[in-house]
């Protein structure tokens, strides 16, 4: 059995503007079987929250306050059990194919580009919410 089958999707979003990070975490809000558990705009911010709340999935943006989204990806990859083994997706700005390419290669499961790729995202996590099967773009 899941074991997250009666619970909801905990969700942790990593975003530097603080605009976006509270738009992303109304509308996802809305989806009833996800719960945002932390927020970061750092990357030794977003480490210190994915460790003590080891979330189902981590959103991350690429480009962050101080330090970077892949080393996040990066710090997931090497450590999953220190964070609970996240799923990570990335929703950034930054879409260009080696950039894509060096997120895949640090386990991220999916990548989002923030200009035209919000409903993508929104579909993802609404569809791992759901427990359903969602696609990597």
């Amino acid at each position: 059995m899941d074991a997250r089958a009666n619970r909801p999707l905990r969700v942790v979003l990593i975003e530097d503007s603080a605009v976006l990070r509270d738009m992303l975490s109304s509308i996802l809000g809305g989806i009833r079987t996800l719960e945002i558990v932390g927020t970061a705009d750092s990357e030794s911010a977003a480490l210190v929250v994915l460790t003590r709340v080891r979330p189902d999935l981590a959103i991350v943006d690429l480009e962050l306050k101080a330090g970077t989204g892949l080393g996040i990806l990066a710090s997931l990859h090497a450590a999953p059990e220190r964070f609970g083994s996240p799923a990570a997706v990335v929703f950034s700005n930054h879409s260009h194919p080696a950039v894509r390419a060096r997120c895949a290669a640090l386990g991220a499961a999916a990548f989002f580009d923030k200009s035209f790729q919000m409903d993508e995202l929104l579909g993802y996590v609404d569809g791992m919410a759901g427990q359903g099967a969602p696609l990597a773009i």
